[in-house]
């Protein structure tokens, strides 16, 4: 019995060809990755723990730069609060006084000069004083107050000099107060000094 191909139907061919890829596939792909299937499984575990790592790493990346950036202002506000200067004083003076209601007579302040001494601070600032005097008519409360505020409350580091205190004839609690004090504060408009190390004794 002769084998007619053109009798024979189109499925047949289709199969055949189906077939024919699979076992191709079969012989140069699919083995191959079943083979392989574990390096593969086990490079793509790895890859999955590595991106993980990185995004932890971006995150936390992101999180120390935002403390990088809140402490970085924080340092800048407590650097404006130390840094008082002749500027800064003076408004903080005035505005406690408006603040208590204390209507000043005399108000004051000297030309600035450089610390005697001369210190500066530990980034190199020098040290200015200035000497500012004040009066006002109020109560002897009022003065206790304000003394104990530049003293122990205020921003900049003063030292009160004198205090003086007439009491009025007829309210012993009122008077003539008048104040006198010396304020130190850096000056950061200057050039920073570069401080010298000190030279041991030789002993000579």
């Amino acid at each position: 019995m002769d084998l007619d191909l053109k009798k024979m139907p189109k499925f047949v061919y289709v199969v055949a060809i189906v077939l024919f890829v699979a076992i191709l596939y079969w012989v140069f792909i699919g083995r191959s990755l079943i083979e392989n299937a574990p390096i593969m499984m086990k490079e793509h575990e790895d890859n999955v723990a590595l991106i993980n790592k990185y995004d932890n790493v971006l995150s936390q990346e992101k999180v120390i730069e935002d403390e990088i950036k809140k402490n970085t202002q924080e340092y800048e506000k407590k650097q404006k609060e130390l840094f008082i200067d002749l500027e800064s004083c003076s408004k903080e003076i005035e505005k406690y006084c408006k603040d208590k209601n204390i209507k000043l007579k005399n108000y004051s302040i000297s030309e600035p000069q450089v610390d005697k001494k001369g210190r500066v601070s530990s980034a190199g600032y020098p040290v200015y004083t200035v000497n500012i005097n004040l009066s006002y008519s109020d109560t002897y409360d009022k003065t206790l107050e304000f003394v104990k505020y530049v003293e122990k409350a205020s921003k900049g580091c003063y030292n009160v000099r004198s205090v003086s205190f007439t009491e009025n004839k007829d309210n012993k609690n009122q008077g003539d107060a008048s104040i006198s004090m010396t304020l130190y504060y850096y000056d950061t408009t200057a050039a920073p000094k570069v401080q010298k190390a000190t030279q041991p004794a030789t002993g000579k």
